[in-house]
């Protein structure tokens, strides 16, 4: 299992796997994509204009100290494509990359010729979170560094004090800095990578709104970083690589940013996030600080096949590079849905 939301080839009721919003697509996105059947003989807007306006917009009106212009902005078909896009075009020959983390960062790094990663293990004793330890292990010759902000599968934020630490070492070093943040607007962190954009020109912010929206099946991402950056990205990327029902649902899902949606998702999560790592720690289980919507597990029991059994779908850790056998991560999903999960531990 490499990613959540494998429910295919399984008899599943509840998906906790997969990290998205526990509030459905708004409705009037769903209708927007439902009206885009009707323009289907048509092809979609190769320049991504009023996605990129919209995804402005959306980002200049929120706190992010950045001014965002449309030439700052590229879509993607999802935030994968955009991973695989930088890669390929800053083929860089040494990584740095802290474990536990996102495998799609390695599997666009195999797609190089050659390159060498070098791993940062995080330690579960402090909780997997990111310290500045990390400044230390970008060389001068470290030609690029993956991140993620909050990281997956630990759920961490990285803190403004090292973030700006590791930003100044890279651009000593002349290192790129590759930042994941699809998970920030679900999350409690209060410094984002985006603010820095135009004031590090080897900065690359990736984003997407298929975890806010909940449209993992639509594949919804962005890339922010300089104009420049962004003319390049683009010779790595295909023709008309959003299809007209991504961008329609780009441009509403940016609109709902504009209406305090994010606001709303993050007071439900918390809520239900407190909910149930309570009640997790009750059933004898150990659960790791999170600051956004899933939560990192460890326990002796087998709770994956366990659970399958009940119809229920977590994701199997053991697979992640630096973590072992017993971790596993559960979503926060709906109030009713969490209760399932809790009752269903609780009779092993």
């Amino acid at each position: 299992m490499l990613h959540g939301g494998e429910i295919y080839d399984k008899k599943i009721k509840y998906d906790f796997s997969v990290n998205t919003n526990p509030f459905p697509c708004p409705e009037d996105i769903k209708d927007m994509m439902i009206e885009t059947v009707f323009a289907v003989d048509k092809y979609p807007d190769i320049a991504q204009s009023q996605f990129r306006r919209a995804v402005a917009k959306a980002l200049n009106s929120s706190s992010y100290r950045c001014v965002f212009s449309p030439d700052m902005i590229i879509g993607g078909n999802g935030a994968s494509e955009l991973i695989a896009a930088v890669t390929l075009m800053l083929q860089p020959r040494k990584v740095l990359l802290p474990v536990p983390s996102f495998w799609g960062y390695e599997h666009a790094l195999g797609m190089l010729e050659s390159c060498e990663i070098n791993y940062y293990p995080l330690s579960k004793e402090n909780d997997f979170e990111l310290t500045k330890g990390i400044v230390d292990a970008i060389e001068k010759d470290t030609d690029a560094v993956f991140l993620a902000n909050p990281n997956n599968p630990t759920g961490r934020c990285i803190s403004r004090d090292v973030l700006e630490k590791i930003l100044e070492r890279c651009q000593d070093t002349g290192t790129k800095l590759i930042i994941d943040e699809c998970f920030f607007s679900l999350s409690e962190g209060n410094t984002s990578a985006r603010d820095y954009i135009r004031d590090y020109s080897e900065l690359y912010v990736i984003d997407a709104y298929t975890k806010l929206f909940s449209i993992p099946g639509v594949r919804v991402g962005f890339l922010l970083s300089q104009s420049q950056n962004i003319q390049n990205i683009k010779r790595y990327l295909p023709e008309w690589n959003m299809s007209s029902f991504a961008l329609v649902a780009g441009v509403g899902c940016a609109k709902h940013c504009l209406k305090g949606y994010t606001d709303e998702s993050m007071e439900y999560i918390r809520r239900e996030r407190t909910f149930l790592e309570e009640n997790l720690k009750k059933c004898g289980i150990k659960v790791f600080k999170s600051d956004t919507n899933f939560l990192l597990l460890y326990s002796d029991e087998n709770l994956y096949s366990y659970l399958l059994e009940k119809e229920i779908l977590i994701r199997d850790c053991s697979n992640f590079r630096g973590l072992k056998k017993g971790y596993f991560r559960v979503a926060v999903k709906t109030h009713e849905e969490n209760k399932i999960l809790i009752k269903c531990l609780r009779e092993q």
